[in-house]
């Protein structure tokens, strides 16, 4: 039995991908490169919008789009449900962005690796195979939103994936001319690779998709330079580099052991980086989080997962980053935790 939509909601963060909003109606074309992130309201100028979108893909992700409602988007993202419906008609709306943002994202870095593979065709087929086995691996929540939630979804996820594919195919124009190999099979061998992923992901969900880079090089290049000289460049190729994924805002960042931190916890690891031992209302006005409770969730979650802990000072919590939130918000944005000048970690009323 797959994972639980509670659980989803109410354990440690699992996964990641920020995906920030496209249009409330999710019919805005694919972006071609870039996010194309409208501005927000939210402090620190992540909004309120790119939180539900980024909770939306993290829970879809998890547990699938049927077992998520918006109060699990909501509570997921710390925010209302009157700011959600403020944003979004219905929670369908708030999918379609989280998948045309993904596949944006997604594009953006298969056109990026394709621009500097060069002006030969079989270098750039090349270059694509390994961009997308190299995202797909690096973003598991891309991964699930691109190749698994929007496989038999709703008319628009089928639309928003024929058109990532289209741009796709785009960079991949005139390949080596063949009676037996045309423009339609080159779009067959690209929907090859994402067959590689999608059972990857589906049957084997434990083994890195990583490992399948040779496999998809073959199978984009077989039907144009022949069986023997697509087995050669697979054989050549080393693991799918992961480095140099772009990250946007929100995307996943590991610990270490499998946990995934979410946009809206990294937010909170990186105030109390800089500001240890402050309450509750404080971070919840850094992160615009705008109700208690929800906000009291988010650290009790953090909590749980070994990141923050709290002192009370009277019936105040002082919320502070563990070792392991340390370290965490170290790796996320590149600098340690604020230290005193006596070498410790400063805090207020910390011994």
């Amino acid at each position: 039995m797959g994972p639980t939509i509670e659980g989803a909601v109410t354990a440690a963060p699992t996964q990641p991908c920020a995906v920030p909003a496209g249009s409330s109606a999710g019919t805005a074309p694919v972006p071609a490169s870039g996010s194309g992130r409208r501005s927000g309201r939210a402090l620190g100028g992540v909004s309120q919008r790119d939180r539900l979108v980024a909770a939306m893909g993290e829970l879809v992700a998890t547990a699938g789009v049927s077992a998520v409602g918006v109060h699990h988007v909501c509570q997921r993202a710390g925010i209302s449900r009157r700011t959600f419906y403020e944003l979004y008609r219905d929670r369908d709306a708030c999918f379609a962005d989280a998948l045309q943002e993904a596949y944006g994202r997604l594009v953006t870095h298969v056109d990026q690796a394709v621009a500097g593979a060069g002006d030969v065709w079989e270098d750039r087929a090349v270059a694509t195979a390994q961009a997308l086995v190299a995202v797909l691996h690096a973003d598991r929540v891309l991964a699930q939103l691109c190749v698994v939630s929007a496989t038999g979804g709703s008319r628009e996820a089928v639309r928003l994936r024929h058109a990532a594919m289209a741009q796709i195919l785009k960079g991949l124009a005139g390949p080596p001319a063949s009676a037996s190999a045309g423009e339609p099979v080159l779009a067959g061998a690209l929907g090859g690779v994402w067959e590689l992923v999608y059972r990857r992901l589906t049957a084997e969900p434990e083994t890195p998709v990583s490992e399948l880079v040779d496999a998809a090089v073959y199978v984009l290049l077989a039907p144009f330079v022949g069986p023997q000289q697509a087995a050669a460049r697979a054989r050549d190729l080393e693991a799918a580099a992961v480095v140099g994924v772009p990250r946007a805002l929100g995307a996943p960042a590991e610990l270490g052991d499998g946990t995934m931190m979410t946009e809206l916890a990294g937010q909170t690891l990186q105030y109390l980086s800089a500001r240890p031992g402050s309450a509750n209302v404080e971070i919840a006005r850094a992160v615009d989080v705008r109700h208690e409770s929800q906000m009291s969730r988010h650290l009790v979650r953090l909590e749980r997962a070994g990141l923050v802990k709290r002192r009370k000072e009277g019936r105040t919590n002082a919320w502070r980053l563990t070792a392991r939130g340390e370290e965490a918000a170290q790796a996320l944005y590149g600098a340690p935790a604020h230290k005193n000048a006596a070498g410790g970690s400063a805090s207020r009323g910390d011994a």
